[in-house]
Order: C-alpha cells, then structure tokens, then sequence
C-alpha cells in the first residue's frame, strides 16, 4: 500500500504563515479519507522534512511562497519549478522546505511531491489568524486543488464536517485574528 501524506509547513504565530498546518487542520476536522492517509502539521520543521519526503510515496506540500503576485493567489508546483523560482526563499522555513526538496533525491527515494503555495498579505504580524485574501480566495482553492490531487492519486474522500477555519484554528490554537477561544475566569475583585 502507497504511503500519502500531506504536510502543512508554517509558522502559525504569524498570520498568513499558517496557511499550511491550517489547511491540514481544515481536513482533519472537515473530511475522511479512503485509504487513509496522514494529515501532518510540520510547522516550521524545516530539516525533519526530509523524513517525510523519504519514508513516503506521495506528498503534497501547502505553504506561502513568496512571488509578487496578488495576496490570495495559489500556485501549484513541482519540486523542479519551486526550486527555479529565485523568490522563494524569504522565510527561514521557505530556505528549509527548498532545501530539502533540492537535498532529499541526493540522499535516496523521494516521494513524489506537489507543493501548493499560497502568496500570503502578511506574515510579519505576530497574531495566530489569516488575513481576508488568504481566508476568503486561497483557502477554498487550497483545499479543492489538494482535492484533486487525491483523486489523481486514487485516494477518495468524504466531507464529514462543516467546521470553519476560524472555528477549527480556536478549538486547535486558542485565537483567530485576535478573539480567543477562553473564558476570562473572575478573580473576585470585579
């Protein structure tokens, strides 16, 4: 049996980095899947990629990649064109992800990978959330194109679930785009 996963890279402390453990989250709580498959929030885990891009037949990658284009737009890649792309390497998780991409068919097998990137609005505010274009535009094409990227695959799925992105980045993180998830808990003097 093939071994799938899709992997989310990013760093969910800022904004539209979250993108892609986001996405994974989304799926997990939105769908199952037939086989089943893994759903991996790698964060920033930059050089421990590599394992995954070893010890699997087929990953698809969500992350932003940094291109001038318009916020929200998303980009389907191979490892070849990401590795053309001079841009993409703003971010230290970005120079980890293309590291490992160039790196990982040196050292042995390689899955074979898609890597779908999102160009974010912002990533240097520190809040855990998503900007408008990335919530609104890309998130929808995120998951539709990983859809379909299944299905090239032979992998079928089912929505089970109808949970939002901000209500699944609460339950999972706490906060979305400020508002938290908590109740303020009364120390008696209010």
């Amino acid at each position: 049996m093939k071994k799938i996963g899709i992997v989310g890279v990013g760093n969910v402390l800022f904004k539209d980095e979250g993108i892609g453990v986001f996405a994974v989250k989304y799926l997990q709580e939105n769908y199952r899947f037939s086989p089943e498959i893994d759903l991996i929030d790698a964060g920033t885990l930059g050089f421990g990629l590599m394992r995954f891009l070893h010890e699997y037949d087929h990953i698809i990658l969500i992350d932003t990649i940094s291109i001038k284009d318009e916020a929200g737009s998303v980009y389907r890649l191979t490892p070849d064109q990401l590795s053309g792309l001079a841009s993409y390497h703003q971010t230290a998780h970005e120079v980890e992800v293309l590291q490992m991409v160039e790196l990982t068919p040196l050292t042995g097998k390689m899955a074979d990978t898609v890597i779908i990137g999102v160009v974010p609005e912002n990533i240097n505010q520190s809040e855990i959330g998503l900007t408008k274009p990335v919530e609104e535009k890309a998130l929808p094409t995120v998951i539709a194109q990983t859809l379909k990227e299944l299905d090239k695959i032979g992998v079928s799925y089912r929505k089970t679930g109808n949970l939002s992105i901000k209500e699944i980045v609460m339950k999972h993180f706490g906060s979305y785009n400020g508002e938290l998830s908590g109740k303020r808990i009364s120390n008696g003097n209010d």
